[in-house]
């Protein structure tokens, strides 16, 4: 009989004794809380387990049981094997030396000598047995992590996960639900179905942070049944409730308030088109010990604090050399259009925050003067 979907991702994880869950390069506080819910739970059946992006996490994720194991590199590659046929010729030494050039391997035989027959090469398989992709509409959403890896991601059976209406379905198993608010209502589903006792507190804080960082504590517009009905069951099951609300919402690190404060005091408003914007310099990030990283966290004070606008812009100069123009486009203006009219370089980030798309351009060696008339320009068309 064939099995459903969920039965089939079951029966991949059995068959596998090495799991890489990996995650994209812009990390979502509900793709790294899902990503750990998953490690631990995989753990419980005897799994070994890595969770891998290309960007950083969160720090006030840094919390969450295991999120000091991400790492943000694979190692992925085949050895070469050499098998030697020792049904008649038994091995009694093996040594080997390298040069500059080259590096021999000494094979010596009991009696009679080993020839070139007796030898045999082979490639191992790559130490990977399932990926789950968690979050990505494709893989090039993984970063350097396809980039640097892609033979691996083609031949390694993927489950993939994700709620983006534009998935590009690149698993072997899909597990896409566009009708959920987050990733780990989906897992939550999958997880609770397969066995549920296997879900303690850990795994349910971390489903539940998901949950609840994707709906903006339930204040999304797209906030379905379906997630409150989620994250009640998950509450049920010893999610730690508090714990999440308190790191997420009531602790904010130093750094991203104090740059906050400086974009609230750069802050500009073109009054007809419901516009604002803030121009940041590395002079703001070293006064206020930021990095880039604290860049997206401070738009999203802006559209937790700031209402009624259309478009909310940070132009920012983190490093020197180096530029961002960050936009939030309310979901009254179609995102791509506006990426296009952006010119090349521009992405739609793999995130949403609240009602709005966020776009990345990235420049380098420009002046913040010219790229503040830039976005100007782009603004008022």
């Amino acid at each position: 009989m064939e099995l459903d979907i969920t039965q089939q991702v079951f029966e991949q994880i059995r068959k596998s004794n090495k799991i890489l869950i990996v995650l994209p390069q812009n990390v979502l506080a509900d793709g790294l809380a899902t990503a750990l819910g998953l490690r631990l739970f995989l753990n419980k059946l005897q799994k070994d387990v890595l969770v891998a992006s290309a960007g950083l996490a969160p720090e006030n994720l840094k919390f969450l049981p295991g999120a000091e194991t991400v790492t943000s590199q694979i190692s992925a590659r085949k050895s070469l094997v050499v098998t030697v046929d020792t049904t008649v010729k038994k091995l009694e030494e093996i040594s080997y030396q390298t040069a500059d050039d080259k590096a021999q391997i000494y094979l010596k035989a009991k009696g009679e000598e080993f020839t070139p027959q007796d030898l045999s090469f082979s490639t191992e398989k790559f130490p990977v047995d399932l990926i789950f992709v968690l979050g990505a509409r494709s893989l090039e959403d993984l970063g350097r992590l396809y980039e640097q890896n892609t033979d691996l991601f083609f031949e390694t059976p993927k489950i993939n996960v994700d709620n983006h209406p534009d998935n590009e379905y690149f698993g072997q198993l899909n597990l896409v639900d566009i009708t959920v608010s987050s990733l780990a209502e989906i897992l939550a589903g999958v997880l609770q179905k397969y066995e549920q006792q296997l879900v303690d507190q850990d795994i349910a804080t971390c489903l539940l942070l998901g949950i609840i960082s994707s709906t903006r504590s339930f204040q999304h517009v797209q906030t379905t049944p379906k997630a409150f009905l989620k994250a009640s069951e998950l509450v049920v099951l010893g999610a730690r409730q508090q714990e999440i609300i308190r790191h997420i919402y009531k602790t904010k690190p130093l750094p991203l308030l104090k740059l906050w404060g400086r974009a609230l005091a750069r802050m500009k408003i073109l009054e007809d088109e419901k516009i604002i914007y803030s121009v940041l310099t590395s002079v703001d990030f070293e006064k206020a010990a930021a990095t880039a990283s604290e860049l997206l966290p401070v738009l999203a004070e802006f559209i937790d604090n700031i209402s009624g606008h259309k478009i909310i812009a940070i132009l920012a100069e983190p490093v020197q050399n180096s530029e961002r123009l960050l936009f939030a486009v309310n979901e009254q203006i179609s995102a791509e259009k506006f990426k296009e009219s952006l010119g090349s370089g521009a992405q739609i980030l793999n995130q949403d925050l609240g009602n709005y798309k966020i776009i990345e351009q990235n420049f380098e060696n420009q002046s913040l003067e010219n790229l503040e008339q830039r976005l100007l320009e782009v603004l008022k068309k």
